[in-house]
């Protein structure tokens, strides 16, 4: 088989067409990134486009020009909107854009009939083009983490783009007589070749955006409470073994707190499972606002919290939790048009020069949280205090 524009055309086409079916078992997978179903409609439209392209001689030229220059910018739309809803930055409004598809069938429509030559067409679908995926490079690159390589990959295969479709609108006029998009000079060949680097590229890239944003969501669940936004059970106790383990080192004291919601049945029973989550929500909400950047909250499980107090005094830590005590008890929760009165039970322990571990310190405070529902409820108290009650009941 010759290897020209026509080949190297059908290969795209073909390519196109598998990535376009890999990125159909992304759209439909349960945990779908944002995006991923403009990316599959951008790279359905560019396939589309090319097809167009492809089978010029057996279509009208009009038809070709038009319907296959529209459906590849439309694509190029698409995947702007894409990373505009992959960036949280996507409205209604952005729609419009698509309206530069047919709008640039239509100018190539009348530039058809007027009798522009093609090396005019050529340079105008190429500066459009290039536009487009400019926008969506500076997209891809606004507010990156660090280990989203994915995006990076993307803005560089769109780089590598806008520079082709730049080269084409400069070159395209050298070629006089031979600047058909199907002609076979150095611009079409470049162009061909650098249309299926980006059709591998593009593909590629937005599977491993997706991938990364899969990590990243799994992350977030295995480390953070879905309702609260704070640290789950599993997240503390991860993180503290390292600080368990810098705290000995470094032969600092530090303190354990455990916070019960009082009565919380009684506001899910009263209220109902949702006003109750609320609740849960603007008391975890309460306590972040008193800990330190250097302390560690947790959501433990259900309605109780976990603090852990860096370099702190047992005194320290009694002062805080009764501040946290008072803030939480001293106005009611609003919940829509609800006015809730709620407290909470505090219990906290302070490491001994013994080796604590996690599970040790929780069930210190533990017993000096059952120990402040013993007696009262809306309470602070110590494992110190529940060590000196025994001591004298004994």
């Amino acid at each position: 088989m010759q290897l020209d524009i026509h080949t190297m055309l059908l290969m795209n086409v073909i390519i196109g067409s598998l990535f376009t079916g890999a990125l159909a078992i992304t759209v439909r997978d349960r945990y779908l990134c944002p995006g991923s179903k403009h990316w599959f409609g951008s790279m359905i439209f560019i396939t589309l486009g090319l097809f167009f392209l492809l089978i010029r001689n057996v279509i009208p030229m009009w038809l070709s020009v038009t319907s296959g220059n529209g459906f590849v910018a439309l694509g190029y739309v698409y995947l702007w909107l894409g990373f505009r809803r992959y960036t949280n930055t996507f409205t209604p409004q952005d729609y419009r854009l698509t309206l530069i598809a047919p709008l640039l069938s239509l100018m190539l429509l009348i530039m058809l009939k007027i009798g522009y030559v093609p090396a005019i067409r050529s340079q105008v679908v190429s500066l459009v083009l290039a536009g487009l995926a400019a926008m969506s490079i500076k997209l891809a690159l606004t507010n990156r983490k660090s280990n989203e390589t994915g995006r990076v990959v993307f803005a560089i295969v769109l780089l590598i783009v806008v520079i082709s479709f730049l080269f084409r609108a400069v070159t395209v006029r050298l070629l006089q007589g031979n600047s058909g998009f199907l002609e076979t000079n150095l611009s079409s060949i470049f162009l061909m070749l650098v249309c299926c680097f980006y059709l591998i590229g593009i593909g590629c890239s937005v599977m491993l955006i997706t991938s990364q944003w899969l990590q990243q969501k799994l992350f977030f669940n295995a480390t953070y409470d879905a309702l609260t936004g704070i640290y789950n059970r599993y997240a503390l106790t991860d993180i503290s073994e390292t600080f368990i383990l810098t705290s000995k080192l470094a032969s600092k004291t530090w303190c354990l707190a455990m916070i019960d919601i009082d009565h919380f049945k009684a506001v899910n029973d009263n209220y109902g499972h949702p006003v109750g989550d609320v609740v849960l929500k603007l008391v975890a909400t309460k306590i972040q606002q008193c800990v330190r950047n250097k302390d560690i909250l947790a959501r433990y499980g259900g309605e109780e919290f976990v603090v852990i107090l860096s370099d702190c005094s047992l005194d320290d830590a009694k002062n805080w939790a009764e501040r946290v005590r008072g803030v939480i008890s001293k106005s009611p929760l609003t919940v829509g048009k609800l006015k809730i009165n709620v407290t909470v039970s505090i219990g906290i322990t302070e490491t001994t020069p013994a080796d604590d571990s996690l599970d040790d310190m929780v069930n210190k405070a533990d017993s000096a949280l059952y120990n402040a529902k013993n007696t009262g409820r809306n309470k602070v108290s110590s494992y110190l205090e529940v060590v000196s009650l025994n001591s004298i009941l004994v």
